[in-house]
């Protein structure tokens, strides 16, 4: 993929996903395709949580905060599962875990929010959940993920402060910044 300037994230992440989508043979609801499109938007800016996501469901069994749990369940795991599959070999929880948990918040998340547009669009990520992982992994490899380890660069960056390393992830799609309360890093 050549250089091409965007006014947005959003609008980066509304050009690629559609080539991925098209690539696949995909076709998606128009919400569930702007929901996509927000995700990897919010993604790109936004810290990944490090948090097991089968205890982010601990005190929330009703109301408010199990939605925002589920959604975020939801979420991390489609985002991780497509863009950081090859690293969760190395982990003690692995792809089939993060996909199991993922597809069940959405469908959990879709049955909590009756009929509404939103919790078709969770229904429809929940249904359709392993073919959603391929079309972001497919994305990863057309914003030059592919060929390098994402992950070993930010742990040697986490470990060197490299500014080329830096400037590296950042060319990436991976925004680090230093804690705001301690030296150690995080992924935005």
């Amino acid at each position: 993929m050549g250089i091409i300037g965007h006014s947005s994230v959003e609008g980066f992440f509304q050009e690629v996903l559609s080539a991925a989508l098209d690539h696949s043979g995909m076709t998606v609801s128009p919400s569930t395709e702007y929901y996509l499109v927000g995700l990897l938007g919010e993604f790109a800016k936004a810290r990944i949580s490090d948090a097991p996501l089968g205890l982010r469901l601990v005190g929330t069994e009703d109301g408010a905060k199990r939605v925002q749990a589920l959604k975020e369940i939801g979420d991390t795991s489609l985002y991780v599962s497509g863009f950081f599959a090859e690293s969760m070999s190395r982990r003690l929880v692995d792809l089939d875990y993060y996909m199991g948990m993922g597809g069940a918040a959405y469908a959990e998340l879709s049955g909590r929010l009756g009929s509404t547009a939103a919790a078709e669009v969770y229904a429809e990520l929940a249904r359709r959940f392993p073919a959603f992982v391929d079309v972001l992994a497919r994305i990863r490899s057309q914003v030059n993920f592919a060929g390098d380890d994402v992950v070993n660069l930010y742990r040697e960056w986490m470990r060197t402060r490299s500014d080329w390393i830096e400037e590296r992830l950042g060319k990436m799609g991976v925004l680090v910044t230093p804690s705001p309360d301690d030296d150690e890093g995080y992924l935005q």
